[in-house]
């Protein structure tokens, strides 16, 4: 078995497969060799991504225990390149098929795409590749599973270790994130997300300062003495001492009559 997870699964694509499955499907080597290159982290991927969760992993363990048993590698061997070689009763086809909607559920159309947009084919070639792909991974992974005789929590870690070897094989141009529905790959430390309705409030606040501060400076230009001294009860020393010597006349003179 190869030394990574992903080395594993590529061997199972050697160039006689790869021309077998090109001339089955009617596109070119290259072409299918990129749609295999495209398949494998996308799978992968899935994979590694559910690792994180017990009950999917749980399904994991389960299709790599019902998939070693499959004789992936005798179903490749015994491709037939001769006309009418992969019908809809293929084995190898409809098992592909199986495995990767097991897998990948709803999310199977996306990857499907994904493999026929990158690698430029049809969707029936995208599906037949995904599905080995699937096969395969699935295939190697339960052939670790009777090696080590781990559990699911046991498996989680491996999958885990093998996530720069994943990483590493997505080639440039394969939308991964989109066709798999993740906001961020199993490598990368989420970013924590701000509370909506906490940015709402603040936004709120700010818009009220704003208005505020609009509608003072309206009124200021509406009303300029609104925010000056009251003149008639604000008294000045000057004032004051007037009154003062207007009273003392008054009442002298009050005297003197």
């Amino acid at each position: 078995m190869s030394a990574t997870l992903i080395d594993s699964v590529r061997s199972a694509f050697t160039t006689e497969v790869v021309k077998k499955i090109a001339v089955l499907l009617g596109e070119t080597d290259a072409a299918v060799q990129k749609g295999i290159n495209g398949a494998l982290p996308l799978v992968l991927t899935d994979i590694l991504h559910k690792s994180a969760y017990p009950e999917s992993m749980a399904n994991i363990r389960d299709l790599s225990q019902r998939a070693v048993t499959g004789d992936f590698f005798g179903e490749m061997h015994e491709l037939s390149i001769s006309p009418g070689g992969l019908l809809p009763g293929s084995v190898l086809l409809n098992r592909g098929v199986e495995y990767a909607r097991e897998l990948l559920r709803m999310r199977y159309d996306g990857v499907v795409g994904e493999v026929g947009r990158f690698a430029a084919i049809s969707l029936p070639s995208a599906s037949f590749i995904t599905g080995v792909v699937s096969f395969a991974a699935l295939d190697s992974i339960g052939r670790h599973l009777g090696a080590h005789h781990v559990e699911s929590q046991g498996l989680a870690a491996w999958i885990k270790t093998h996530s720069d070897g994943i990483r590493a094989a997505i080639p440039a141009g394969l939308e991964v994130r989109q066709a798999l529905g993740i906001q961020h790959f199993p490598w990368e430390t989420a970013r924590p997300r701000r509370s909506r309705s906490g940015a709402l409030v603040a936004v709120v606040i700010v818009i009220l300062i704003v208005l505020g501060a609009l509608f003072a400076y309206k009124y200021h230009q509406d009303h300029p003495t609104a925010f000056g001294p009251n003149t008639d009860s604000v008294a000045t020393p000057g004032s004051v001492a007037g009154a003062a010597r207007d009273t003392t006349i008054r009442d002298t003179t009050i005297t003197v009559r």
